[in-house]
């Protein structure tokens, strides 16, 4: 059974009901929905396809919201788009006017007071470069590094720099709202470089009443990577955006970034989900197969600890978007086969209860050999610690409600079932043992382990409850 969870762009190759529920059934565990490219009318037909798969399936599908983010573009040019010359220079003016090959504005004429001497400007997806070489009061001038053609309202980026921008946008604030109102676990922020921009997000959820909404964010850029413990500090996890990441950093550091990513998100038990071009030659119409170097990819990625694995265009316009998560799934199960998982007791103390107890499930478990976790659990809290130790057994979280089990879709080997309340130790038990028994097959003298909590004195819950049963 896999453990790694996969996430899915939807778009218009899968977000029909059929497309989506084969796609569930080949092992997505989460639906992206991208705000940088949904209409409202894609967004709501995505959402509509979920909540029909749902019921079809009886799996708890989550839904991931992906703003757009804070954006640098340059201005209209003239004739649609100027050409820069390598070695030659060009200015970048606060003043609104059509670019030339003397000069250009931007979206936001506040970043240039950010920009200094010696500063790289990257265009376009890093297609162009250009070097601030002399700063003034309404403009900065750039020698041409990298030329090329540059159209009308490209992206722009300078590595390192906090650029004096609004992190959350008009059109981005609007679109955290829409996320608000029609439901969703999970919104992914991108181009996050501080905590303060996390923190504003947070300020528009807990506006709206939805504070619960877990927030993922997108780490595009070596500010962000610098920043990384603080943003984890208000957040509950980290997106490894290769792509634009390959743009701001040197190409060879992106491999180690990942890991190191990978490697504080499961110290300070965070989500972390690696992304990107994970399958893309599985796009076109005549390649059903990963090529060999993918295939190693997504290896990496399982071993290094990351809890989820994500398609985009494969699964949003590609051509085989079943057969791509199938592919997928099946790379994540074969590795987690050979994987070991040791150092996941490296984590940030296990100084509660909880935690305490979590290490003991794991630590029987993986000794005894037993076939499955079953962990009673009303926030899902008892699932993340276990799931962050990497048990060698599936983990069966007993949810009082389907959000919860939902809000669990991204944690590495949970999957999640309905148990109502229950007042007393023999009732979780028993119930236990029959949710094992549905959820997979049990032979007689198999063992699982049970795990739940209680209230104390001060009416909290806690996990504080472990036993071995032998079916």
């Amino acid at each position: 059974m896999k453990k790694t969870k996969i996430v899915c762009s939807i778009g218009p190759a899968s977000n029909e009901p059929d497309v989506m529920e084969k796609m569930v059934r080949a092992g997505m565990n989460v639906a992206r929905i991208n705000f940088s490219h949904a209409t409202i009318e894609e967004r709501e037909k995505a959402c509509a396809s979920v909540r029909e798969v749902r019921k079809r399936t009886g799996m708890n599908v989550a839904i991931l919201w992906d703003t757009k983010g804070p954006e640098f573009r340059c201005g209209i040019m003239e004739n649609d788009a100027i050409e820069l010359v390598p070695g030659e220079t060009i200015d970048i003016v606060k003043e609104t006017v059509t670019g030339t090959k003397e000069r250009f504005s931007v979206n936001h004429p506040s970043a240039i007071d950010s920009l200094n001497v010696g500063d790289i400007i990257l265009l376009e997806n890093a297609k162009m470069k250009l070097e601030v070489i002399a700063k003034y009061e309404d403009r900065v001038t750039c020698k041409i590094i990298d030329g090329g053609v540059l159209g009308n309202r490209k992206s722009m980026s300078v590595p390192g720099i906090k650029l004096d921008i609004p992190y959350v946008s008009d059109v981005d604030r609007e679109d955290i709202i829409y996320a608000c109102e029609h439901g969703g676990e999970f919104l992914a922020i991108s181009f996050v470089s501080t905590k303060e921009d996390v923190l504003e997000v947070k300020e528009i959820l807990k506006e709206h009443g939805r504070e619960d909404l877990q927030i993922i964010c997108k780490i595009e850029s070596a500010l962000g990577i610098e920043n990384l413990e603080d943003i984890l500090s208000v957040s509950d996890g980290v997106m490894v955006a290769r792509g634009d990441l390959g743009t701001e950093v040197p190409s060879e550091m992106v491999p180690i970034y990942q890991k190191q990513m990978i490697n504080t998100c499961r110290r300070l038990g965070k989500i972390s989900i690696v992304a990107t071009e994970m399958l893309e030659t599985m796009m076109s119409s005549d390649n059903i197969r990963p090529k060999r170097a993918e295939t190693s990819d997504i290896a990496n990625a399982v071993l290094d600890g990351t809890d989820a694995v994500m398609l985009s265009g494969e699964t949003t316009i590609g051509k085989h978007p079943v057969e791509t998560v199938a592919a997928m799934a099946s790379i994540c199960e074969t590795t987690e086969k050979y994987a070991s998982f040791d150092y996941a007791f490296d984590i940030e103390s296990l100084d509660n209860i909880t935690k305490s107890i979590a290490s003991n499930v794991v630590l029987s478990t993986d000794a005894l050999g037993a076939k499955l976790i079953c962990a009673a659990t009303i926030s899902g809290r008892t699932a993340r610690v276990i799931s962050n130790l990497k048990p060698d057994a599936p983990i069966l979280a007993l949810c009082t409600d389907e959000k919860t089990g939902r809000r669990l879709a991204l944690n590495w080997g949970v999957y999640s079932s309905t148990l109502p309340f229950l007042d007393t130790t023999d009732e979780v038990l028993i119930q236990s043992v029959e949710k094992a028994k549905e959820f997979m097959e049990l032979n007689k003298g198999d063992l699982i382990v049970i795990t739940g909590g209680f209230p104390n004195t001060d009416t909290k819950r806690i996990t504080n409850l472990m036993k071995i049963e032998e079916i």
